[in-house]
């Protein structure tokens, strides 16, 4: 942990003060006193993140996975061409969920989970977060409808991108992010379970041919949607949410204090996410399918690294970043070593998996996506490092700006790969940006939290971390 001389260096850094956002609103950052005597790591708070880290595997796998076990099935009707087709019109409409979201999710959790006993800022942030996103759907569907009916290449697979599209209505109304906040995942996860399921079988009734492919993204659509009301209304109840429509005055300080974590979102997502939409524009639809074959089993991975870890993980941070510096950095020396060995394994695993993978889920049409899946199998190592360095300590410290930074610095550097290495190597191009981009801003976190200071590895918190790991283990196995 930081001394008082090195936490003095850290000049910029009000982890124990008030948000900006509670400020203007004339709220003070509380911890409830029980949570206050507390350790950061005691044995019901890690038994809540066990439990809420299952519930958010079972949900974000269920989502990837349950489709997965489809694909044998549905790539032998519909090809590596209609399966690219399916995943460039995800990549295209999740410009849209990218814009809905705004910066909402993670400044709701980083508000709520320091102020859970406080009726009143819960119901206020739930408020300003659904009317806000239902906003940002109305000017998200206007854009929507003038690319798809304008653009040529949009308009040709209009109702592809339509079929698409309508999961977007159950972005507005998925409180997942207060369910974060809350620490109380389990019947999200059981919702969305039994909606997946459902979808699963109806993907066997509906595609029979190949210009059935559409029915894949209109089944994960409607599955989106009803797992969204349900949730939204489980939620209402049982956190005793009352809505009010907020003022303007509120709205506005609600977008000006979450743009920041916007703006990093939108350039995340170019280097992230920006990789099946850059192919299919400057490539073919079979490339973009062979990426995405080679790709699909590693967003497993990422739902476990990227969302369940991390959205299990975050509510835990910012409350002990709330009470101090000390204890926040604890929590992030503690998980450094078990997350860092757990990601190395993952990452072997998938190189040594990938030509079984390819070969008994897709078929033979699509052995050039091994090659891809070995480069992209790098990725939960660094995806497990850019969290820890990035979301857990950089935000939880309030240090947006340099965040965002080094984010758009990632953005310009993905970018740049990409139109060098797309037409020459097609989806291993690709991958092979995707993974450089990674490890940038990941290294660039180090640098920056070094820079500053924080030393988030150190080697006399590895034997706190072993203990850690054998206790959560048991925890979870016995949940």
């Amino acid at each position: 942990m930081l001394s008082r001389k090195e936490a003095a260096v850290v000049t910029d850094v009000q982890f124990a003060e008030p948000s900006e956002e509670l400020v203007s609103s004339g709220e003070a950052n509380s911890v409830p006193p029980v949570e206050q005597k507390q350790s950061a790591l005691s044995k019901p708070v890690l038994k809540r993140f066990a439990v809420n880290v299952a519930s958010l595997f079972s949900i974000h796998v269920a989502n990837m996975l349950l489709p997965l076990l489809t694909v044998p099935y549905v790539v032998r009707i519909i090809g590596p061409e209609r399966l690219g087709l399916l995943n460039f019109s995800q990549a295209f409409v999740a410009y849209f969920t990218l814009l809905i979201n705004y910066g909402f999710d993670l400044a709701a959790v980083r508000t709520i989970a320091a102020n859970r006993t406080n009726q009143e800022v819960t119901n206020r942030v739930f408020s300003e977060v659904v009317v806000g996103k239902a906003l940002l759907w109305v000017l998200s569907t206007i854009i929507f409808g003038f690319i798809s009916s304008f653009a040529p290449g949009f308009r040709e697979h209009l109702w592809l991108h339509v079929c698409t599209y309508i999961g977007c209505i159950g972005i507005v109304f998925f409180p997942v992010w207060l369910y974060q906040a809350m620490e109380n995942l389990g019947r999200v996860a059981v919702f969305n379970m039994i909606t997946k399921v459902l979808v699963m079988l109806t993907v066997f009734v509906f595609i029979r041919q190949p210009n059935d492919y559409i029915y894949q993204n209109l089944s994960l659509s409607l599955s989106q949607v009803a797992l969204s009301f349900i949730a939204f209304f489980v939620a209402i109840r049982r956190f005793n949410i009352t809505f009010a429509w907020p003022n303007l005055a509120n709205m506005l300080t609600r977008f000006r204090n979450d743009s920041t974590l916007f703006f990093t979102s939108v350039v995340a997502t170019i280097y992230a996410g920006s990789n099946v939409f850059l192919l299919g524009i400057f490539s073919t639809p079979y490339h973009v399918g062979i990426f995405s074959a080679g790709t699909r089993i590693v967003g497993i991975m990422q739902a476990f690294v990227s969302l369940a870890l991390n959205q299990a993980f975050f509510p835990i941070v910012a409350s002990a970043f709330g009470e101090s510096e000390e204890k926040g950095l604890t929590v992030v020396r503690t998980i450094f070593f078990p997350v860092t060995v757990l990601m190395m394994l993952i990452s072997a695993g998938l190189w040594l998996i990938a030509p079984i993978f390819i070969s008994l889920f897709y078929g033979a049409k699509f052995d050039d996506a091994v090659i891809v899946l070995r480069i992209v199998s790098l990725l939960p190592i660094t995806l497990g490092l850019n969290n820890l360095f990035g979301v857990h300590t950089m935000l939880s410290l309030r240090m947006d700006k340099a965040f965002f930074r080094i984010s758009a610095v990632g953005s310009i550097l993905s970018l740049t790969l990409n139109a060098l290495l797309i037409q020459r190597f097609g989806p291993a191009g690709v991958a092979t940006s995707w993974v450089t981009t990674e490890a940038f801003v990941t290294f660039s976190f180090y640098a920056y939290l070094r820079y500053k200071g924080i030393q988030v590895v150190k080697l006399a918190y590895l034997q706190d971390a072993i203990a850690f790991s054998k206790g959560r283990l048991a925890v979870l196995f016995k949940q």
